[in-house]
């Protein structure tokens, strides 16, 4: 919860600073588009109008010799990179002491975004990605180049085809990481293979390893090693077998082949593309493409995404150029009916990508060479490239943000090395993945909505890492377990809403309680007035509201039927935050003050006796109840962690819960008291996050992290509402508790906070 006496201030994203350069080389700067830790990216337009991202590389990495050597060397590098499905390098160079790229602006939505708000592609465009970003391997490995950070957020689904971005820069970024911090590179778990996370020798078969992942995260909307910690996701990667989920036939050999845990066994891109396309080269990659891509037609309606447009930009896509050829395929291999030579015995070709298909165009494995050593990699730690986050410098609309920067110590949780045989790591994937159901059809015939993307722009620079669906850890059951096989349908309950009757929020507040129905055109009020009343929350029973009013120097709690009748005040020594039921419905919890310092207190709403619960000296706030106790966010070991504590047993030593000292507020229980949603992360940048009762399995659940906070779970906790932006014009959305299905809640016109479904 963001509470009246927090509003921070901070300027509009796309903003130019006085600080930020109006001119780079050539390139007028129109917009900022980003910033992070390598450095700033910009949207700016040549002499003849044409838009580009222009990279800017800050002071310090720029004045680090070894790494601007290789920036240049590898930017240099890149542009010889073939724009046949990639985003094409223009220029790169210095100008008033500034290190610049200039890279192809590229309209479309990333994979990652696609998935998350449309879910898993169609059977063609599933096709469609793969050869698309095969034929881009393709043009980068001919070059020289490998990727090395491959995955759903640095593929773009342009109106004329997938387009790959952010290749060569990562080796960049992995100079630098060696400079500075030895023993660690660069690469996001989940999608880097098993040869990176062991330190052993980088060579093309690690975006062999990474397009099989992307390719089953495309047709199922998730990972194929599942989800949890970076380390879990590391080690899977290195010793678990993929959950490939439901996959064509013509690609379920494929992914298999590329996801090999021993590079030698995963096919070359070029023996890929043959194998996708059926052997005809790029006349056939353009065949496939045509008849398997439909451009994203324009939506009908604005989206919440419109990276990279200037205001007044046309929002339609550009005609396509000309594309230039992938590299030429080599002469398909002489017809044979069985493997070739000094293949292992018993290995079968891949299934050939189309009916008829002559099977002499399948890839088949080669040998494994002897003891392949995996797992036997130096200490060390991975590291993902610098976080930064994207934004629409127009409107200020986010894109789905890299996670944060992550240190990936060569152990596993609880001192396992990754060392460890297969089968003995914890959470690893098993069965189905859940909320993906075989072959469900109804998730796949979507197509992209087109936006101006300006993801390019920003994965290009930072080489960004860790940008991919967070979802429930694997092992871990589905709290109510009569959930369906499926993905959960939305809840059509009404939610409890703050309404704001003026502006102002939260430096003047003018709040009415009321309910809005997801849909609907207007919420309804329930309690109205000149008052500030805020944060409803609904008995355990629904038949009662309770909410805090507050004044100047005051704030109490009050009850009101569900119809907006019978208000009546329980308590006016409220310190200024939210209230909540405890399971039976009797009894309230709040914050109140004794002298300076926040205590927890319970009232009963009979005889309105107030039980003292916390008497230490740390700020505290945000209480929430349920059956498995009380949970709340203290100072009391530094930064804001989430803790429980037993009501009727007060003087108990409380339970800490967040371990990681990241800021963690906002706590909110399942109604069976199983999981618990919070927000995470410094206040304009927080993200929403799922927990166990006990705090273990903690993991992100939405793409951004553009001031997400105020979770709360639907009835059957399935879902989650949140807030996201400015405190003061929030917009309500809703999410799965598994990460998917996010979307925009909020009606127009109207400004809502504070949402409570149960």
């Amino acid at each position: 919860m963001e509470s009246p006496r927090s509003h921070p201030g901070a300027p509009s994203p796309g903003e130019l600073r006085p600080d930020d350069p109006t001119r780079v080389g050539r390139y007028r700067i129109e917009a900022k588009i980003g910033e992070g830790g390598m450095g700033a990216v910009y949207l700016g337009r040549d002499a003849d109008g044409r838009q580009v991202a222009v990279k800017v590389v800050r002071a310090e990495l720029a004045g680090d010799r070894t790494f601007l050597a290789r920036f240049h060397d590898e930017a240099a590098n890149a542009e010889r990179v073939a724009s046949f499905c990639t985003a094409q390098v223009l220029e790169h160079g210095e100008d008033l002491g500034l290190a610049y790229m200039i890279t192809e602006y590229i309209d479309g939505p990333s994979l990652l975004q696609h998935v998350a708000e449309k879910g898993a592609l169609s059977p063609g465009m599933l096709h469609g990605v793969a050869v698309g970003v095969a034929a881009a391997l393709v043009a980068i490995h001919s070059a020289g180049l490998v990727h090395r950070d491959l995955k759903p957020s640095n593929v773009l689904l342009s109106i004329s085809g997938p387009r790959v971005i952010d290749f060569g820069i990562a080796r960049a970024l992995d100079a630098a990481s060696a400079h500075t911090r030895t023993g660690q590179l660069v690469g996001t778990p989940g999608w880097i293979a098993p040869e990176q996370i062991t330190s052993q020798r980088v060579t093309p078969a690690v975006d062999l390893f990474a397009w099989g992942c992307l390719v089953a995260f495309a047709a199922n909307g998730r990972n194929p090693f599942g989800q949890g910690s970076f380390q879990i996701m590391a080690a899977r990667a290195v010793h678990a077998e993929p959950e490939l989920g439901s996959l064509p036939g013509t690609l379920d050999g494929l992914v298999r082949a590329c996801l090999r845990k021993d590079p030698e066994q995963r096919p070359s891109a070029r023996d890929l593309l043959l194998a996708l396309v059926g052997g005809g080269g790029e006349a056939a990659v353009n065949t496939t493409l045509g008849a398997s891509w439909a451009p994203p037609p324009p939506s009908a309606a604005p989206t919440v995404l419109s990276p990279g447009a200037p205001a007044g930009a046309p929002t339609g896509p550009p005609s396509p150029g000309p594309v230039a050829a992938p590299p030429p395929a080599p002469s398909p291999p002489a017809p044979s009916s069985g493997p070739p030579s000094g293949a292992p015995a018993g290995a079968a070709p891949v299934a050939p990508p189309y009916p008829g298909a002559a099977p002499d165009r399948a890839w088949t494995p080669r040998p494994a060479p002897p003891n392949p050593g995996q797992g036997q990699g130096r200490p060390g730690q991975v590291t993902e490239p610098p976080f930064e986050r994207r934004t629409d410098p127009a409107a200020g609309t986010p894109l789905p943000p890299p996670g944060p920067p992550v240190e990936l110590p060569r152990t596993v949780p609880s001192g396992t090395p990754l060392g460890t045989p297969p089968g003995v790591l914890p959470g690893a994937p098993s069965g189905a993945p859940p909320g993906v159901p075989s072959g469900a059809p109804a998730a796949r015939n979507r197509r992209p909505v087109l936006v101006a993307a300006a993801a390019v722009a920003v994965a290009v620079l930072l080489a960004a890492g860790g940008a991919y669906l967070f979802a429930r850890p694997e092992g871990e059951k589905a709290h109510n377990s009569a959930a369906p096989a499926g993905p959960a349908a939305f809840p059509a309950d009404p939610l409890l809403v703050r309404i704001d009757t003026e502006p102002g929020w939260p430096r003047s507040c003018h709040g009415d309680i009321g309910t809005y129905k997801p849909g609907a055109a207007a919420p309804v009020t329930l309690v109205r007035g000149s008052q500030c009343d805020i944060l409803p929350v609904r008995s355990p029973d629904g038949r009662r509201v309770a909410f805090t009013r507050t004044g100047p120097g005051s704030a109490a709690a009050l009850v009101v039927n569900a119809d907006g009748s019978g208000l009546t005040m329980v308590t006016d020594k409220l310190a200024g935050g939210r209230v909540t039921w405890s399971p039976d419905g009797t009894r309230l919890a709040y914050v109140g003050k004794q002298g300076d310092t926040p205590q927890l207190y319970a009232i009963t709403l009979d005889d309105h006796k107030v039980t003292q619960l916390t008497t230490d000296g740390s700020a505290k706030d945000d209480p929430m109840w349920s059956s498995k106790g009380l949970v709340f966010w203290s100072r009391r070991d530094g930064a804001e962690q989430l803790y429980t504590l037993d009501p009727d047993r007060p003087s108990a030593p409380w339970t800490r819960l967040s371990r990681d000292g990241v800021r963690a507020v906002d706590p909110a229980w399942t109604r069976d008291g199983s999981m618990i949603a919070y927000t995470r992360g410094a206040s304009t940048e927080s993200e929403i996050w799922v927990m166990r009762a006990d705090g273990s399995g903690a993991h992100r659940v939405t793409a951004s992290s553009d001031h997400d906070m105020d979770p709360a779970w639907s009835k059957d906790g399935q879902w989650i509402c949140y807030v996201r932006g400015a405190v003061g014009t929030p917009q309500i959305r809703a999410v799965r508790a598994d990460g998917t299905g996010d979307r925009a809640v909020s009606p127009s016109g109207h400004v809502l906070g504070h949402p409570n479904w149960s």
